[in-house]
């Protein structure tokens, strides 16, 4: 974990059903007549046919009143079939289930336009469907014809086919029933046949998904799934890599094997044998030996594997399953993202906690006098009056005053939280009152908190709490503040009782809590070992960070199952490096956007990372990689003050308004459990050397209201607590100006997320101009935002969505970037006479005119290509663009389109 070059932060994802049927199908021709020469060229000896059986799955499809369809992909080469696969789609819409089905033509007669066959598919079981997991065999007897067809619009159908097939599955009529099959059918037949679609095996890589693979307790059939991805070249396995995948299918956090050497590729099939290890689902290591036997039909993939899977105690069983997948191009080379930086670096003078020694995980004993300092001075009297007024709403000397009446999560009874409201945080927050006043009737009250979440008292936010939680994402942290409490009051708790809470964390479990109520049986052990969703959900970083909490505070301690919290320490770690390289990327941007992010952070993640400094001596945050401190980092380097000084920020995101909006500053903003915190909980979780500036952007670029606060708006204690504990004044930290510590242009790799600003200034002039290349699926907008001076936000076109192939930077956060036929300069150096001058190529050009005299947008064409000009003064004073030639001059800034990337006459790249 602390230094593995093996392990990549590379994801990809295995396109869905519906992404993959709709690609792979032809357009089924009307029956017009084919023009004379595209008669002569059509061999359907040698072609693609795809054979749609209408009604094949009974019942219609919840999208539309037709008939669920079985879509049959079949290669036929010099007359005979090779390679066959199916999807249960209608229309791309999965209606069965996600899998791909394998083909195989038993027999098949096609003489003067007439195909007989007789084929014979394996109705694949994907984790979900059917339940029962068995794989079933369907005998499907087909009578078609074929006549020539108008030659469709991508050119890729030369005949269309029509007929009837009968079909029989074995099994009962019950037990097929349930599994949403019928054992027998008929039905009507339509298609089409055209050229073979495969593409040459040159460089590309087959990306897989393995089902029923991994072993381990769990009721969840996605858990044991696994992603493989072999690199092609010339027909040859070239790289082999084994990753995890989530249940949005997408893979990420590979790690490379030993690349196969007897394995054959050809066109339409493919089989080898695999040997690899990775981790079962119970956090164990085991060795799996596997022979695997596909086929391929245009881009997509299809087939079966079978071997022995060897555990750490030596057992070996059988095993086989199947598998789906696609074809990408390009073969995975391994140096290309290899990376030797280690994760984290070791505290100097570490000393690993003894067991029952607290508190350990956002101070330690040795700590106390110098917070109890800061407590008696101004600043931390302010911080500690806070404190009290969010225990109770007054003095923090007697029990919350304000209960959410709520009996389940998601209840509507229009509860507004407000200080002195119960919270998971409470017992925490008086558990802090304790250490720093060393009254034991604090860590009383923190009891009476704790207990009163045992019987069933739900947050503020109802969704949060100890007993039917909502879901895995509310639970997390809901396990992971209250355990703070424990580590705060160990000392003053009785034996017993704190033996009793050390148990409760270790074996949590919860029958009743769920997603909308739905019960799920949530544990600490699912959470840890199989979390329901990936690094890509807002979701991964909650549970993380909360679980982490919990099981840092209770390692080694006396009646705690030592090896069992050894074990969840160390998955919950890789769980860390996953988060920050297949969720966020190097460059601070998050998979759904800025809006989820915060939930996936604040209250959990963040504070997780703080707490594997102080309690296991592993600093992720001053290591060289800048990774976890980007998280908090980057997106506070994009904060922009508008009128009437309210701070917003050029926002992207996957998911709805509820999940944040541009405007970060306000209370309104600061009042959920992921909405606030961006600086008390922030301030622990980057690098020392960030600190400064952080501290300059919350003196000069945050809402007000919230600086006379400390960042602890809310109702949530423990941002007072982490404010007394973070806050870099208490160590003689000055603010100084961004620029000094942070570029100003920032590129995320991952996602191409590329953010460039002019400065940090004090006079409203400050500039960001954003771009998202790499997008997730979702993300809104996806065009170039161009915000500041004082409170504009203009969109400017979007890119193409392709690689990167020309990039550079300067210091004055100036830079141009090409992708495709689309490139962009941006440029701040004050050259144009302007504040800032963008111009980009190609892509979807802007639309509409901006109405605001601070910004002017022109377009041209230079030789031939369309060019977006658009420049920012905060005077309305803009220079006057010229076309000189073939290149363009705003003031002294000369620009021209070379090799297919904007360069600027006046720039300098950064070393």
């Amino acid at each position: 974990m602390k230094c593995n070059s093996r392990r990549l932060k590379t994801g990809w994802f295995i396109a869905g059903v519906a992404v993959a049927s709709s690609l792979l199908a032809f357009n089924i021709a009307s029956g017009a007549d084919t023009a004379p020469q595209q008669a002569k060229a059509a061999d359907p000896e040698n072609a693609q046919w795809t054979l749609t059986l209408v009604g094949f799955f009974p019942g219609e499809s919840k999208k539309s009143a037709e008939p669920k369809r079985l879509n049959c992909y079949l290669v036929r080469r010099n007359g005979i079939w090779v390679s066959g696969l199916a999807t249960p789609t209608n229309n791309g819409r999965p209606i069965w289930n996600t899998a791909i089905m394998l083909v195989e033509v038993e027999k098949s007669s096609f003489r003067d336009n007439h195909l007989t066959a007789t084929l014979s598919v394996t109705l694949v079981p994907d984790p979900w469907v059917p339940k029962d997991q068995k794989p079933r065999r369907a005998t499907i007897e087909i009578d078609a014809t074929t006549k020539p067809a108008s030659e469709t619009a991508d050119g890729k159908s030369f005949a269309a086919v029509s007929g009837t097939w009968k079909s029989a599955v074995a099994g009962e009529a019950d037990e097929l029933q349930a599994a949403g099959l019928q054992s027998a059918g008929t039905g009507e037949i339509v298609g089409s046949v055209g050229p073979i679609q495969q593409a040459a095996l040159d460089d590309e890589s087959y990306e897989l998904a393995f089902y029923n693979l991994i072993p381990g307790a769990t009721a969840d059939n996605f858990q044991r799934r696994r992603a493989i991805s072999l690199g092609v070249k010339g027909g040859e396995i070239v790289s082999a890599r084994i990753g995890q995948m989530d249940l949005r299918h997408n893979a990420f956090d590979f790690e490379e094997f030993v690349t196969p050497r007897d394995f054959t590729v050809k066109p339409d099939t493919f089989s080898g044998k695999l040997a690899f290890d990775t981790a079962t689902l119970d956090g164990n290591r085991a060795q799996f030996r596997v022979s695997i036997a596909g086929r391929r039909v245009a881009m997509f993939l299809s087939g079966s594997w079978k071997g022995t899977v060897t555990t750490e105690d030596g057992a070996s069983r059988e095993a086989e399953g199947f598998f789906r997948g696609n074809v990408r191009p390009g073969a995975f080379v391994s140096n290309q993202i290899r990376s030797d930086l280690p994760w984290y670096v070791d505290v100097k003078g570490f000393q690993p906690p003894k067991p029952g020694e607290h508190p350990r995980l956002f101070f330690r004993k040795s700590d106390l006098p110098e917070l109890r300092h800061r407590a008696e001075t101004a600043e931390g009297k302010q911080i500690v009056k806070r404190l009290r007024e969010l225990l109770n709403g007054s003095d923090g000397e007697t029990m919350p005053v304000v209960y959410n009446s709520a009996k389940q999560a998601y209840e509507k009874n229009n509860f507004k939280e407000r200080p002195g409201t119960f919270t998971i945080s409470h017992a925490a927050g008086y558990g802090f009152l304790h250490q720093l006043t060393g009254d034991r009737k604090y860590a009383d009250l923190a009891r009476e908190c704790l207990e009163k979440s045992w019987d069933g008292q739900r947050s503020g936010d109802d969704r949060y709490a100890w007993v039917a939680p909502g879901g895995e994402l509310r639970a997390g942290p809901s396990l992971g503040w209250h355990a703070v409490a424990y580590d705060l009051c160990y000392d003053a708790w009785p034996d017993d009782f704190r033996k009793k809470v050390a148990l409760a964390i270790q074996d949590y479990a919860d029958v009743k809590g769920g997603e909308w109520n739905n019960p799920e049986g949530i544990t600490l052990r699912k959470m840890v070992l199989t979390p329901k969703q990936g690094p890509g959900s807002n979701h991964f970083g909650a549970v993380v960070g909360g679980c982490g909490l919990a099981v840092l505070a209770i390692a080694s301690d006396p009646g705690t199952d030592e090896a069992l919290v050894k074990k969840y320490v160390s998955v919950l770690e890789r769980q860390v490096v996953r988060h920050l390289s297949a969720g966020w990327g190097d460059g601070g941007y998050y998979r759904e956007g800025w809006g989820a992010s915060r939930v996936g952070t604040e209250g959990g993640f963040l504070c997780f990372l703080q707490a594997l400094r102080v309690a296991q001596g592993h600093d992720y945050l001053n290591a060289d990689r800048p990774n976890a401190s980007f998280v908090t980092m980057v997106p506070r380097s994009l904060l922009l003050l508008g009128s009437g000084e309210r701070t917003y920020f050029p926002y992207r995101s996957n998911l709805g308004p509820t999940y944040g909006n541009p405007e970060i500053g306000a209370a309104s903003e600061n009042s959920g459990l992921s909405h606030g915190g961006y600086f008390s909980e922030g301030f622990g979780a980057i690098a020392d050397r960030y600190k400064p500036a952080l501290l300059w952007t919350y003196n000069h670029q945050f809402d007000p209201a919230n600086r006379l606060n400390y960042d602890t708006l809310g109702s949530y204690p423990h941002r007072a607590m982490l404010a007394l504990i973070n806050w870099p004044t208490f160590t003689k930290i000055s603010e100084a100006n961004p620029k000094e510590v942070m570029p100003l242009v920032v590129r995320d790799h991952l996602y191409d997320h590329i953010a460039l600003r002019n400065g940090f200034r004090e006079d409203s002039k400050d500039i960001v101009t954003t771009v998202l290349i790499n997008y997730p699926d979702g993300t809104k907008p996806r065009d170039v935002m161009v915000w500041g001076l004082g409170g504009l936000r203009l969109s400017f076109g979007e890119p193409k969505r392709a690689p990167v192939t020309h990039f550079l930077a300067a210091a004055d956060g100036s830079a141009s970037v090409a992708v495709g036929d689309w490139a962009m300069a941006v440029d701040y150096s004050g050259s144009s006479a302007a504040d800032a001058l963008i111009v980009t190529v190609g892509g979807t050009p802007p639309k509409g005119d901006f109405k605001t005299d601070k910004a002017r947008q022109s377009s041209f064409t230079i030789g031939g290509t369309p060019w977006n000009v658009l420049t920012l003064e905060h005077d309305g004073k803009h220079p006057e663009p010229k076309v000189v030639g073939n290149r363009l001059t705003v003031g002294d800034q000369v620009i021209e389109l070379v090799d297919g990337s904007l360069r600027m006459s006046k720039f300098e790249a950064s070393k």
